[in-house]
């Protein structure tokens, strides 16, 4: 389960880089509500994303999501089951796994969060490669440095 969990979290590291970095940066781009942003991924996993307009990041959010609430679901229940059986042992096995199941659950939703208001806070920001200025008159100096 561990294993999985940080699969997850790489992933969802991972793809966000990389729709960084695939965004066009030439257009204009409307300024997006943090507020908003952050009530919608409140609401429903990866809508603040979606709202933000990073599709990837927002499928990504919503599966793990998914996966942390179905998967304590399912603690739950097998929980329940050993308890009404009076098998102590795995009651506490089960609870124990539910616990560290909502923790992560938490955690998720507390990056879900603060992506969803970091992209809408800096959605309009222009991030082209290109340093200088457009359509600036007067004298300038530039340098190349390579590696």
């Amino acid at each position: 389960m561990h294993r999985a969990l940080a699969v997850c979290i790489v992933l969802i590291l991972l793809v966000g880089l990389a729709s960084a970095h695939a965004e066009e940066s030439n257009r204009v781009k409307p300024k997006k509500s943090t507020t908003g942003a952050v009530f919608r991924s409140l609401a429903v996993p990866g809508w603040g994303q979606y709202y933000n307009e990073s599709y990837v990041k927002s499928a990504a959010f919503f599966i793990t999501e998914v996966l942390f609430i179905v998967g304590t679901s399912r603690y739950n229940d097998q929980m329940q089951a050993a308890k009404k059986a009076d098998n102590f042992t795995d009651e506490k096995l089960f609870r124990s796994s539910r616990n560290k199941n909502i923790w992560w659950l938490a955690g998720l939703k507390l990056l879900s969060l603060g992506d969803a208001y970091v992209d809408a806070q800096l959605f309009e920001i222009d991030i082209s490669p290109s340093l200088t200025p457009e359509n600036s008159d007067g004298f300038q100096i530039g340098a190349t440095i390579r590696f």
